[in-house]
């Protein structure tokens, strides 16, 4: 038997409605739009078609009748600010990244020649893997309360599985999705944003930098052995306080937390500069780990906690913040131990800081999206204007102290930030 294409399946769909829905006194026909919606993962995809005659508004052209192709391409931005204004996704009660992809005219059939739908490809980015999630579409109704989003939706990787069809209406603007997952799911899911959360961190990338700025001078053999030391005891701390918080045995406000994670890693840059070789940094990073403990706690509450497999999840994602810390002491010790002595044998470490980097670029690029324009520059760019500073004025005064400085000046910033509450220069510096 033929299978009916997804538009002639909703298209009949919408001939009925519109059909049990008409008014005898009203010879207008009311708009309809076209929704597939897929889950994948912590994505949801969502691919909108849009009449030519519906699309006044949203691209801004006078009212009521059709938008020219040329019209349509022009108002593109228009069209998207117009989407993500009206269409939202939340995941576990927080609210899904709204990111437009493209945009496909697409001849429609049965009309004039000049008529088509806007095929708008966009995607909701959830904060995790999506389990329990909701759609609100509020496009066109205040244009047309007859307005009708017929909308098929799916999980990825399921394809046995029956697709849900839903009908978006004046009084019915929402769809709430649901999908059980196992506690291996949530353990994978908290393993990615534990690393997830050392890479997007600029504050627990500094620290760990801090940490490194003392160890990379020791050599890449001590200085190994030293980071090693310090980053795990650092991981075992905020185990123990990252749990103990999502469990709800010990509570702390975010608005003491997170000025104290700010003033760790202001103590940290200091202490490197009045001391080329701290001593007690084990017990110190794990004293400062209890306290960024209680800050993952309040990230992951924030996106939602899962409920099978709570504890495995919170180990997990420990883990993930360890594998993070190891991957960014494997791309820059190397490098920092090259500068410290630039006799360092060059047939093992120069190899091994260009191999350490390309790494750490790839992960970054394939897991986390990182533009590659902008990754290149920050992890080659930079790693070359450390490499070419360091050899020019010495690892003491580039690295220890020039780094230490930087680190602490940030830290600082960010304490004021996170005190009073007001972010400065849009984000910018974390």
């Amino acid at each position: 038997m033929r299978r009916v294409s997804l538009a002639a399946r909703l298209a009949a769909l919408a001939l009925l409605v519109a059909s049990a829905a008409a008014r005898p006194a009203s010879a207008h026909q009311s708009s309809v739009a076209y929704s597939d919606i897929v889950v994948d993962g912590r994505d949801i995809e969502y691919t909108l078609q849009i009449a030519s005659t519906d699309l006044f508004e949203a691209v801004g052209v006078e009212k009521d009748r059709p938008v020219t192709r040329d019209e349509a391409r022009a108002g593109r931005d228009r069209l998207f600010a117009y989407l993500g204004a009206r269409i939202h996704a939340t995941s576990g009660g927080s609210a899904c990244a709204f990111e437009p992809e493209s945009l496909d005219l697409v001849d429609k059939g049965g009309g004039t020649g000049d008529e088509f739908f806007a095929a708008c490809r966009l995607r909701f980015r959830c904060p995790r893997t999506v389990e329990r999630a909701a759609i609100t579409y509020d496009l066109f109704f205040d244009l047309d309360p007859r307005h009708q989003g017929l909308a098929r939706i799916r999980w990825a990787g399921e394809d046995d599985a029956p697709e849900r069809e839903q009908i978006f209406r004046d009084r019915a603007r929402t769809v709430e999705l649901r999908r059980d997952l196992g506690a291996l799911d949530h353990a994978r899911d908290y393993l990615h944003l534990g690393i997830e959360h050392i890479f997007t961190g600029y504050d627990h990338v500094a620290f760990v930098f801090g940490l490194l700025a003392v160890a990379g001078a020791a050599g890449l053999r001590r200085g190994a052995r030293r980071i090693l030391g310090v980053v795990t005891a650092f991981t075992l701390a905020h185990s123990v306080t990252l749990i103990a918080s999502a469990l709800g045995w010990v509570q702390l406000s975010p608005r003491i937390v997170e000025p104290a994670i700010a003033l760790s890693i202001v103590y940290v840059g200091v202490e490197n500069m009045v001391n080329r070789e701290p001593q007690h940094r084990f017990a110190l990073t794990f004293g400062f780990g209890l306290v960024h403990g209680f800050g993952f706690a309040s990230v992951l509450k924030e996106i939602g906690l899962p409920q099978k497999g709570l504890l495995l999840s919170l180990v997990s994602f420990n883990v993930g913040v360890e594998i993070g810390q190891l991957v960014v002491v494997a791309a820059v010790l190397p490098l920092l131990a090259l500068v410290a002595d630039p006799k360092l044998g060059s047939r093992l470490v120069r190899p091994l800081v260009v191999a350490s980097v390309a790494a750490a670029t790839f992960v970054l690029f394939r897991r986390f999206d990182v533009p590659p324009v902008q990754l290149g520059v920050v992890t080659f760019g930079g790693a070359t204007l450390l490499f070419v500073l360091g050899r020019r004025f010495g690892y003491d005064r580039v690295v220890r102290l020039g780094g230490s400085a930087v680190i602490a000046a940030l830290a600082t910033f960010w304490f004021f930030e996170r005190v009073t509450g007001h972010g400065l220069f849009g984000g910018a510096l974390g």
